[in-house]
Parts: structure tokens; C-alpha cells; sequence
């Protein structure tokens, strides 16, 4: 992996800004503390980080045509906002020319935006590390910083509800992948509650 970190350093000074690359390093600074923390593989949440908003800066012509080399068929808001694609070109950039075929770095790449159901580790270190890095200024983040750091599903739960509230104060559109993984969340959230629920009954009957 050491191999394609350096070779994603090289060609993020060739597509994005200064100020985009400020944010991508300080992503990365954040999601390799929680990688630490929550012990994942410090590596790939690095190769991902670094990957996630490679194609951001591209300018909307070229990244339609990069998509469409790569057989990626815009859909949903993306036809409306092809900059949201930046995402999924990237992890197809990642599999075309490093060979990587590793679901969970590909999955933080491709989902880093929207987030999806089912997120791994990886995805929600990336997801958490986008909105929290040291760069970002909002009401609130620094207790969220401070929560994933303690427990990376809730920190997930309580980022995405600010995202969703934020969007929905700007009424900004929402990816039918938010919508979905916040359903899925707090379904994950009630069955774990159960669970210790349960657990708590028969330890104290």
C-alpha cells in the first residue's frame, strides 16, 4: 500500500487545489487517529482518504468524460450535479490503475458523500473524517470529534443527522443512499438496545 499512498500524494498536486489538499491531509491526519483508536487497518482508511476527493477539483466536462470512460452511468442528482461523481471515479481510478480490489477501500471512496447502508469500517471512518477534520468549522463538531473518538457508530449517527439537518435548513436535496443509511442506523441502533436490554434482564434476574 506504501507504494500507492506515494502515488496518490503525486497525482493529488496534479488535480486539486491547495485548499482541497489541505483538506484531504487533514482527513487523513483525523481518520488514522480513529483507525488507531478503533483499531482498523491505519493503511487502507490512508489509501482511501487520500483517494476520496481526487477528482473533486476536475472540471465537470473532463470528469463526464473520465465517467464515461471508466463505464460509470450517471444517475439520480448526479445528472443534475455531475460534480457528485467525483466519488465514484475516484474508486474506479483506485481498481483501474492500482488493482485494487480491497470492497471496503473502494466502498469508502465511492460512498464518502451520500454514505450508504451496510458501511464498514473503513466507510465510516472516511465518512466521519470528511465532515470532522481539523479544517472544518461548525457548530458542534468539536463534541462530535470528540464522540468518534469514543464510539465511531454513534459519532456516525449524530454527523449524519447534522449533515441531513443542515441540508434540509438549506433545502438541498438528499441522496436516496443518506435516507437509507440513516434507516439503517437506527435500525442497528434499536437491535443493539434490545440486545443489551435483554442481556441486562438476565444478568439481573
Amino acid at each position: 500500500m506504501r507504494h500507492v499512498v506515494k502515488e496518490l500524494v503525486r497525482a493529488l498536486n496534479l488535480l486539486v487545489t491547495t485548499r482541497r489538499r489541505r483538506h484531504i491531509y487533514s482527513c487523513c491526519d483525523f481518520a488514522r487517529k480513529l483507525a488507531r483508536l478503533h483499531h482498523v487497518d491505519e493503511e487502507k482508511v490512508t489509501v482511501a482518504c487520500l483517494a476520496h476527493d481526487a477528482f473533486r477539483d476536475v472540471p465537470t466536462s473532463k470528469l463526464l468524460r473520465i465517467a464515461k470512460a471508466y463505464g460509470i452511468e450517471p444517475k439520480g442528482m448526479e445528472l443534475e450535479h455531475p460534480v457528485l461523481l467525483h466519488g465514484n471515479v475516484a474508486a474506479e481510478y483506485l481498481r483501474r490503475r492500482f488493482k485494487i480490489e480491497d470492497r471496503d477501500i473502494l466502498e469508502a471512496v465511492a460512498f464518502h458523500t451520500s454514505g450508504k447502508p451496510n458501511m464498514g469500517e473503513i466507510a465510516k471512518i472516511v465518512f466521519l473524517a470528511d465532515s470532522l477534520e481539523e479544517t472544518r468549522a461548525y457548530e458542534g463538531v468539536e463534541d462530535l470529534r470528540r464522540l468518534a473518538e469514543r464510539d465511531l457508530d454513534e459519532a456516525v449517527i449524530q454527523t449524519l443527522r447534522s449533515k441531513v439537518c443542515y441540508a434540509m435548513k438549506k433545502e438541498y436535496l438528499l441522496f436516496s443512499e443518506t435516507v437509507e443509511m440513516w434507516n439503517w442506523l437506527l435500525r442497528n441502533k434499536r437491535s443493539k438496545s434490545l440486545i443489551q436490554n435483554d442481556q441486562d434482564g438476565v444478568e439481573g434476574g
